[in-house]
């Protein structure tokens, strides 16, 4: 079942690109919690958390809501430990810097309303509001169907690039980003475990098809090429009239699309129609 709501997740491409490691229910925690902020337009603080109804993330999920809450209850646990590798550029010295941080700094449940709450992390923070030009946005619908934990960060490693065509990634950074470093380490089994089920999952449930190829550097394989469509184009609904706010641009914004590539399109698109 996919979720009868828009939800939009937006990242910065700097968290997309990150390294860490999340199981499934762990993922789609962040990521409900991501774009159930930016849906109820509360911010995002390191004073104010997020409240997930239990029921809300199973019908997000096609989840059995029967036993949902005991599932966000046990993630969440592990997800308190959980961290994730940022590179970014330090703003002091322009060096490149590496930044290990929690996801979350604080977790609640409340029993008796199928309830959880999370409080995201002062350093995560910056990088999934809109601060910066370039970022990555999607329905959550587009990953809801998706039962491979590695199959949803593939597809936010690609959809950024959709406007492109291709991605290409050396493979070493690749397992870093799923957080597989130390697993699967035959190209064979990567591609059987890991690639191959992401990419099928990817082109049954998600707005993007790919297909990959790889390349060799002497007898071992370095890089995996990404090719990157969109699925075939339905008829667009009817752009309301007027000036779009921020929020209607990020609910609209193509996959992969800038802020400002976004904002300008669909405010052409209005003001066009509206002559």
């Amino acid at each position: 079942m996919m979720a009868e709501k828009s939800e939009v997740v937006v990242k910065s491409n700097r968290l997309v690109e990150a390294s860490y490691r999340l199981n499934l229910v762990e993922q789609q925690i962040i990521l409900f919690a991501i774009s159930r902020s930016r849906d109820e337009q509360l911010g995002l603080s390191p004073d104010k958390p997020v409240t997930i109804a239990a029921s809300d993330f199973a019908q997000a999920f096609g989840t059995n809501e029967t036993k949902v809450y005991g599932q966000l209850k046990e993630a969440m646990g592990d997800l308190f430990d959980r961290s994730v590798t940022i590179y970014d550029t330090d703003p002091d010295t322009g060096k490149d810097r590496t930044v290990t941080t929690r996801w979350i700094s604080d977790k609640a449940y409340i029993d008796g309303t199928g309830r959880i709450q999370l409080t995201f992390a002062p350093r995560v923070i910056p990088y999934i509001t809109r601060l910066e030009s370039e970022f990555t946005s999607y329905r959550l619908e587009k990953i809801s169907g998706m039962s491979s934990v590695h199959a949803v960060r593939l597809y936010e490693l690609l959809v950024q690039y959709l406007t492109i065509g291709k991605r290409e990634l050396a493979l070493a950074n690749l397992r870093e980003s799923l957080g597989l470093t130390n697993e699967y380490k035959a190209i064979k089994d990567f591609k059987k475990r890991v690639l191959d089920t992401a990419v099928a999952q990817i082109n049954e449930y998600s707005d993007i098809r790919v297909s990959y190829t790889q390349r060799k550097t002497g007898r071992t394989v370095t890089h995996l090429i990404f090719a990157i469509k969109p699925e075939p184009t339905s008829v667009p609904v009817k752009q309301k009239l007027g000036k779009l706010t921020d929020a209607e641009v990020a609910k609209r914004a193509r996959p992969g699309e800038s802020w400002e590539a976004a904002h300008a399109r669909l405010n052409q698109i209005t003001l066009a129609l509206a002559e």
